[in-house]
């Protein structure tokens, strides 16, 4: 294999029934997904399951492996620091866990991570008449919420999915599928595709609704956003969302802003080209293009 990236990964995952582990891992691979793949695999000799990848750095030096007695190669290209750690894995204080496709780097941002909650903000009408809402979840809960919050909408009238300008250094495209009108279809689709679309940091998923020129979007923060016309769908949005559990922040902090963090996509997903493939074979369309 070509030793392209070295990525340092900082794991937790559940040892038993009652614990948990961290472990420090060094991977080489074609991305991070890559060499979390690679990963997550050798590291099950070592009573890791359930993992969950919780930091992680992009490495420079080489020498980083090839010179640190301190590391145990435990696979081909996948190394780690033998001292684990082990934690209470019912912890009600543990650290946030990112969603799949973000994590944050191991430098320092502006703000402290234990921060980070699941929480929402809601904000009145702008100056354009525009509800807004932002609620922030962990790996565990974000996948089946942002399905639960497609089924709030009032009606289903467009679907369409932003791919980033950094996936790939290309540019940011549009890709509207005009025939998807149907609750059901986006989300048969999204779950077919869970690893390429909710699992992949490069996109901005948008599911609309003519009523009140609502969008709703799964950025590539992962953050679920509502934007709003409509006071009555706001309203009722935010109503299911305190049903499900979740309540408002005063103080909103989330990987996007004040945090070093690296976006990725999962190993076994769909390249740029091949995504942009399946898009058209799903009938999207590619609609607009731009550098940013």
């Amino acid at each position: 294999m070509i030793k392209n990236e070295l990525w340092y990964l900082l794991i937790d995952g559940q040892q038993d029934a009652e614990s948990g582990i961290v472990g420090n891992f060094y991977a080489y691979g074609n991305h991070l997904g890559d060499a979390l793949d690679k990963t997550i695999k050798a590291s099950n000799d070592y009573k890791f399951t359930n993992h969950n990848l919780t930091e992680a750095s992009l490495l420079d030096n080489f020498d980083v492996i090839e010179n640190n007695k301190e590391l145990v190669k435990i696979a081909d290209n996948v190394y780690m620091r033998p001292t684990t750690y082990t934690f209470p894995f019912d912890d009600p204080d543990k650290e946030f866990i990112p969603p799949i496709g973000i994590v944050k780097s191991v430098f320092e941002g502006e703000y402290e991570y234990d921060l980070i909650k699941e929480n929402f903000v809601a904000y009145g009408a702008d100056d354009n008449g525009i509800f807004e809402f932002e609620l922030v979840l962990t790996k565990q809960n974000l996948i089946d919420t942002f399905i639960k919050t497609i089924e709030f909408l009032p009606t289903i009238d467009g679907f369409w999915i932003y791919l980033k300008n950094y996936w790939e250094s290309d540019l940011t495209e549009l890709w509207v599928a005009k025939h998807f009108t149907d609750m059901h279809m986006v989300i048969d689709f999204l779950k077919s595709q869970k690893k390429n679309t909710l699992e992949n940091g490069y996109l901005d998923i948008v599911v609309h609704s003519l009523t009140g020129e609502t969008n709703l979007t799964l950025d590539d923060h992962k953050k679920i956003q509502l934007h709003t016309k409509d006071e009555g769908v706001f309203n009722d949005f935010i109503g299911n969302i305190i049903e499900l559990g979740y309540e408002q922040a005063r103080d909103f902090y989330n990987l996007e802003f004040g945090y070093h963090h690296f976006h990725y996509r999962l190993v076994d997903s769909l390249t740029r080209t091949e995504f942009k493939q399946m898009l058209t074979d799903n009938k999207f369309e590619l609609v607009d293009k731009w550098e940013e």
